[in-house]
């Protein structure tokens, strides 16, 4: 009789473990298992992607934010000294919920499915991925306000390459989208603007400060630009501590981001948001 744990042994490239590339603290829009509460000025002003809408009258409010999602090791490709390949699959939805209101309305959501293959060469390490985004306004929030919901996502080809200096992560990359929604959106063709190329750096660290390895400080900046935006800018920065526990961890960090809205509805929309956020670390 063949003992359960060797036939059903699985080769040691199919779902390996290993992450070469680990996701940007700061990117608000990065796949994550997490929760938080901001404070958001979103509805303050309106941004040119639709008609008017009835918006509040006051200037700030705060909202619950969910993000499910997460980046899994799907095949090892290669392996070597310090380094290898890694084809990963990564899906996630991150979502707006009015919790002032009594009825808690779904302010929106942003979905983002994406097969990335991540590299590892020494302290040099490098993420190339097609993705789709696709972007929904809550139902609630359009019934109440009147607001419209726009065509905004599509199907991207981006990349990051990242190394290590003094402890500081730095990164930088872009994209190409080469089949945009938002190409269709009437601001977008009053404007006579493409939605194909935006660009993406930044930096992170991990700083232990105790002689404990339980405990980690860590934070990040992250800028973004499209040329859908007319290359405006977001940008976004976080900090907090992890707690480690194995493979798998917590993370609370504080996390503010300015400029234009990372909502894809919104993404015209100045937007200043602070908030806390409670995360699960799964590698």
């Amino acid at each position: 009789m063949v003992p359960i744990q060797l036939a059903a042994q699985a080769p040691d490239w199919l779902l390996p473990g290993i992450r070469h590339f680990v996701n940007p603290i700061a990117d608000p829009l990065e796949p994550r298992l997490g929760i938080g509460l901001i404070s958001t000025n979103i509805l303050r002003t309106q941004g040119p992607e639709r008609p008017p809408f009835t918006r509040p009258v006051d200037t700030r409010e705060f909202q619950a934010a969910a993000s499910i999602g997460a980046t899994v090791p799907m095949f090892r490709v290669a392996q070597w000294d310090n380094g290898g390949v890694v084809i990963a699959a990564q899906a996630s939805v991150s979502a707006r919920f009015r919790i002032e209101r009594p009825s808690r309305d779904d302010f929106g959501q942003d979905w983002l499915v994406a097969m990335p293959i991540e590299i590892r060469l020494d302290d040099l390490t490098a993420r190339v991925r097609i993705t789709h985004r696709s972007s929904h306004l809550g139902d609630e929030f359009s019934k109440e306000a009147g607001a419209e919901r726009i065509e905004f996502g599509g199907e991207s080809l981006d990349g990051l390459i990242a190394t290590h200096i003094r402890g500081i992560r730095f990164y930088a990359g872009g994209g190409w989208i080469f089949h945009s929604n938002t190409d269709n959106t009437a601001v977008l063709l009053s404007a006579d603007r493409s939605d194909r190329f935006f660009v993406q750096t930044g930096a992170d660290f991990e700083w232990r400060p105790w002689q404990n390895e339980l405990f980690d400080l860590v934070g990040g900046i992250d800028y973004q630009s499209a040329e859908r935006t007319e290359w405006e800018e977001t940008l976004g920065l976080a900090a907090g501590v992890r707690l480690r526990a194995g493979a798998r961890g917590l993370r609370l960090i504080a996390r503010y981001v300015s400029g234009l809205s990372s909502l894809g509805q919104f993404f015209l929309t100045p937007e200043d948001s602070f908030g806390i956020e409670f995360t699960i670390l799964g590698q």
